[in-house]
């Protein structure tokens, strides 16, 4: 059984987050464009303009479809995944079960393994986590599952500058304090501000 198009059509109707309470609730097709985006700003703004399109091309359909797995499988929560994951080492079926459906994802990741660039896509995909829960979780577990996942970014900020220390990592939390509203400019309300021209 693999991935067809039929599955992935169904990405606005695949949920995440079902482990948290929340206002409204994020499929599976917002988070895979968010990560992307994300990912291509964090590309611009860590690596310039100087990969080659090709690897762009590659890292940017990487982001756009790292859990599509998940049209069968479903959103599993990151601590059960983790602990599968601890229980099975090497021999993860999860893993097993990812590559199996969606091999030309398995290979993308595999292609990107241990590389900057592949930090970055973890980056952005847990931008996107942290974002979501910060702005739609409700109660004291989504608080304590939003501190979590701040945590959880930071600590992988730190793993990329022990890996690649010659990059600078500084535009992944000054790219989450904007996406946050704490820094830049708010066009919503500047466009609200705005005076019709006649």
């Amino acid at each position: 059984m693999k991935l067809n198009m039929q599955d992935i059509a169904r990405a606005g109707h695949v949920t995440r987050w079902h482990s948290v309470r929340c206002a409204r609730n994020q499929t599976l097709a917002e988070h895979h464009y968010l990560v992307t985006m994300i990912t291509r700003e964090l590309m611009m703004r860590i690596l310039g303009d100087a990969l080659p399109a090709e690897t762009r091309l590659l890292v940017l359909e990487y982001a756009l479809t790292h859990d599509a797995p998940e049209l069968l499988t479903g959103d599993l929560p990151s601590p059960l995944k983790r602990r599968i994951a601890e229980i099975t080492g090497a021999d993860d079926p999860l893993s097993r079960i990812e590559r199996e459906i969606a091999p030309e994802i398995a290979a993308r990741k595999s292609a990107l393994a241990g590389s900057a660039l592949a930090l970055i896509v973890k980056l952005a995909d847990l931008m996107d986590g942290c974002l979501f829960i910060h702005e739609e979780g409700i109660g004291r577990h989504a608080a304590m599952v939003a501190q979590k996942s701040e945590i959880a970014l930071k600590h992988k900020i730190e793993e990329a500058r022990a890996a690649f220390p010659n990059l600078d990592w500084s535009p992944v939390m000054e790219l989450y304090s904007q996406m946050r509203g704490e820094s830049g400019a708010d066009n919503r309300f500047l466009f609200e501000r705005a005076q019709p021209t006649e």
